[in-house]
């Protein structure tokens, strides 16, 4: 597994087990370059709030982060 998808799977680890107790789930759909396909579903695919970009946006602020 290269580094970025080692990555990327580890930051939706950590968002998977706090949106588990909004009944949502985030996942990786593709990872094409330095773009992240990821697809959010459940209560938070309708937040406003920008938790799953802020996660990767603190982590790993060298990819584009694109919701599916």
């Amino acid at each position: 597994m290269d580094d970025i998808k080692k990555r990327v799977l580890e930051v939706l680890h950590n968002l998977n087990w706090l949106m588990e107790s909004h009944n949502s789930v985030a996942e990786l759909v593709e990872i094409r370059g330095r773009n992240v396909v990821v697809r959010t579903s459940g209560y938070c695919s309708e937040c406003e709030s920008g938790c799953v970009e802020v996660a990767f946006k603190e982590r790993m602020p060298d990819i584009k982060l694109i919701h599916e």
